[in-house]
């Protein structure tokens, strides 16, 4: 994930130097070995421990939340598709880039889905237990929306009757995540003031918690800029809101919204960040692997200012 989100914020900066697309093609290509490897690791694991990893997956919330990597780690791949691919190599790709993103929105709805349904069917966590990485695979649905905008954005060749319907389930699927993202914001915040801090290992992954709404601010504007800008929904031309002018009142609003977000967001972020360098300055925070989650969120904060910068 840290090193898709990388990729396509060096692509997409709008302060170039020379090398700088060099750079964003060779980090797209590690992060293909990255989640090859990862990928044929995973599987193998799955064939061999087919048991445990059922049993830890229904019987712990963290491990559960964790799905969530994946797809979005996959989702940074097809956006790269779009933005490095199609541009070099043309039509084609933009519909393996298109193909890709269908395919990840059957992962990520259903993931997403399947974690709500565990949940509730299973009682594996309470809400004073709720790990931050339950954010994870709502994340992954959001990503879904930005890569949708950035694939109708930036493919070549695309037209109006193939970009509409990502347009409008992106729409939908950020929907989706943002209002169950707010039921989980209100568990969170319920467990730092009633139960306080996560164990010393677990501090970094408070991070996560930025992520919901960094990327649905960038998400809803990707979108709206490729309803509008690029005039797909002009193009496309019919009921009521498929229209140019409507899509010339959704981009405003998009950034409108997206600002608002961003506010929320920046109070996850102080709080997050407060806790976790208080936590460095008392040395009372041993390495873990959650020290991951401090880099992805960041990167997702990074990609709604390029797009508030765009609009």
């Amino acid at each position: 994930m840290d090193t898709g989100i990388i990729s396509i914020i060096l692509n997409l900066l709008p302060w170039h130097f020379p090398g700088l697309g060099i750079l964003s093609t060779i980090l797209f290509v590690f992060n293909i070995l990255l989640f090859t490897a990862f990928t044929l690791t995973s599987l193998l694991r799955l064939l061999k421990h087919a048991a445990h990893v059922q049993s830890e997956t229904l019987n712990s919330a963290e491990e559960l939340s964790y799905l969530g990597a994946p797809p979005t780690a996959y989702l940074t791949l097809v956006a790269q598709i779009s933005l490095t691919c199609s541009t070099a190599w043309g039509y084609n790709w933009t519909i393996v880039a298109c193909v890709f993103w269908w395919i990840g929105l059957m992962w990520t709805v259903g993931l997403v889905s399947f974690t709500v349904i565990v949940l509730a069917k299973r009682n594996i966590t309470t809400d004073r237990d709720l790990t931050p990485a339950v954010f994870l695979p709502l994340i992954s649905l959001m990503t879904l929306g930005t890569t949708g905008g950035l694939v109708c954005n930036y493919s070549v060749g695309m037209t109006a009757s193939m970009a509409v319907p990502v347009i409008v389930t992106g729409y939908m699927c950020i929907g989706y995540a943002l209002f169950l993202s707010l039921m989980f914001y209100a568990f969170i915040m319920h467990k730092l003031i009633a139960v306080g801090l996560p164990p010393p290992a677990k501090i970094p992954a408070l991070v996560i918690s930025v992520g919901p709404m960094g990327q649905f601010a960038t998400a809803i504007q990707v979108l709206s800029t490729a309803a509008n800008s690029r005039g797909l929904f002009g193009s496309y031309n019919q009921g009521v809101w498929l229209t140019s002018s409507a899509a010339s009142s959704a981009s405003a609003a998009a950034t409108l919204i997206a600002l608002l977000a961003l506010g929320f967001a920046f109070m996850w972020i102080t709080v997050a960040w407060y806790i976790v360098v208080e936590a460095m300055v008392k040395r009372q925070l041993p390495f873990s692997l959650t020290w991951w989650s401090l880099i992805f969120p960041m990167g997702t904060l990074y990609s709604t200012f390029l797009a508030l910068t765009a609009c």
